[in-house]
């Protein structure tokens, strides 16, 4: 990987590269800026609006919505709840012709027929819900709607901890080899943490939304410098010396210093113009 400068464009050699503080400075015009391998790869791959999202803006709000379950042949979760619901179809409609005829065992065919009836419901909720990523002013917010789910609830992520939004490819589906590639999208936190916003998508859909939530939340450019720059979470980062880091300060310094002598010039008598044209003050 070839870095650039963010501000001119010089390639950066790799002796001015901090690799423990993914820091870099430019010899040409001494910009001190941050990197991050991971970030040139996202940054490259951008996609279209898949038809199968949409993407509602009104009144400052964001609301992106649509079905994982694209391949219900794949969805083990889909596959496991129709098996599970066609046996137990089955069963409820033995003990149903069982009750007409001892009607002691109706209670163990209503229990049967509630079991199945959560059963349907369940692949209602697999099938027909949609995921809706709502963003807002404040908070990151996905749930699944229209039915309810009372096992699941909204996950809500804070946009103030929210360093930038990255995909991944899953593990299941690098180990086993996916025809279909799956991917998780990740909101990775200025701490150092990182929340999963939506998971088990196509890369399609984790590139759009990935790429849309952070023009959204402004989170396409690296984090400034000074928060890159200051490691509290490891002591010994401060004892290490960082010396293009140090060039480029002492760079600036000295244009600093020459910008002043060029404004004062040594023959001009007391009270007499300065180069701006204003007279010295007494």
């Amino acid at each position: 990987m070839q870095l650039s400068c963010p501000n001119c464009g010089t390639p950066i050699v790799a002796e001015n590269i901090n690799i423990q503080r993914m820091a870099a400075v430019c010899s040409a015009c001494h910009t001190v800026f941050q990197f991050d391998p991971a970030d040139t790869q996202t940054k490259r791959r951008k996609v279209k609006k898949p038809a199968q999202i949409t993407v509602d803006e009104s009144d400052g709000k964001v609301d992106i919505a649509f079905r994982t379950n694209f391949r219900l042949d794949q969805n083990e979760t889909f596959i496991s709840s129709a098996i599970s619901s066609a046996l137990f179809t089955f069963i409820t409609a033995i003990f149903v012709s069982i009750a007409f005829i001892k009607p002691g065992s109706a209670f163990l065919a209503a229990g049967f027929g509630l079991a199945t009836a959560a059963l349907y419901y369940w692949l209602a909720l697999v099938v027909y819900n949609k995921t809706h990523i709502a963003l807002t002013d404040e908070s990151l917010k996905v749930s699944r709607r229209p039915l309810p789910n009372i096992l699941t609830r909204p996950n809500t992520i804070s946009l103030s901890g929210i360093a930038r939004v990255r995909y991944e490819e899953t593990a299941p589906s690098r180990k086993e080899g996916y025809d279909t590639p799956r991917y998780h999208v990740w909101a990775e936190m200025v701490d150092g943490n990182r929340k999963l916003i939506v998971g088990d998508v196509i890369e399609d859909y984790a590139v759009f939304i990935s790429q849309q939530l952070n023009e959204h939340l402004d989170l396409g450019t690296p984090p400034a410098v000074s928060r890159m720059l200051a490691d509290e979470s490891d002591p010994e980062n401060d004892q290490i010396t960082d010396e293009p880091v140090a060039q480029a300060e002492a760079a600036r310094s000295l244009n600093s210093a020459a910008a002043g002598r060029a404004t004062f010039n040594p023959n001009s008598a007391p009270g007499s113009p300065s180069p701006s044209g204003e007279g010295a003050r007494g």
